[in-house]
């Protein structure tokens, strides 16, 4: 049987603060580690045996997982911002132009675009996070960029 919620609310009051200062050690998001090892807590059936020992260790694998991830975010955005600025046009009219032309796209169409070449997923995984199909997901990747092709290519002027 799960924790009962005035079991729950008198380990919070006990042990919420030094928890969150035990964990702050481990990342920078404490309060956020905390309280998902709480709300876990109150989820477990049947209770831990020892629900102090627990919230220490969930709490602590809490932080050190949301630290590796933000570390790995922040790696990624490095990585892409580096990218960019080697591959981003140097003409501010032109950098407008891709914005606009990004924000014209429909919905599922932008939404599959950004998630593929900023987010650097894999159409598989676009498919599960926008619950459709890998098929489906190529489909309107590559909608996405016909779309930005014929809306950008007729405003580049040719020259002989």
């Amino acid at each position: 049987m799960p924790i009962d919620a005035l079991h729950l609310s008198k380990l919070i009051e006990r042990h919420g603060a030094s928890l969150q200062l035990w964990v702050r050690s481990c990342g920078d998001s404490a309060e956020d580690a905390v309280q998902e090892a709480f709300t876990r807590l109150a989820t477990q059936d049947p209770e831990p045996d020892n629900p102090v020992a627990w919230l220490y260790q969930v709490s602590r694998n809490v932080a050190l997982k949301r630290r590796l991830s933000d570390r790995r975010r922040r790696d990624r955005e490095l990585a892409t911002a580096q990218t960019e600025v080697v591959a981003a046009p140097t003409d501010p009219l032109e950098i407008a132009d891709l914005h606009a032309a990004v924000a014209a796209l429909a919905d599922e169409l932008r939404e599959v675009l950004v998630a593929r070449i900023w987010g650097q997923l894999t159409l598989e995984e676009i498919g599960q996070m926008c619950g459709v199909s890998t098929a489906t997901a190529f489909r309107r990747y590559r909608e996405a960029l016909e779309a930005l092709r014929t809306q950008i290519e007729p405003s580049c002027e040719t020259r002989p």
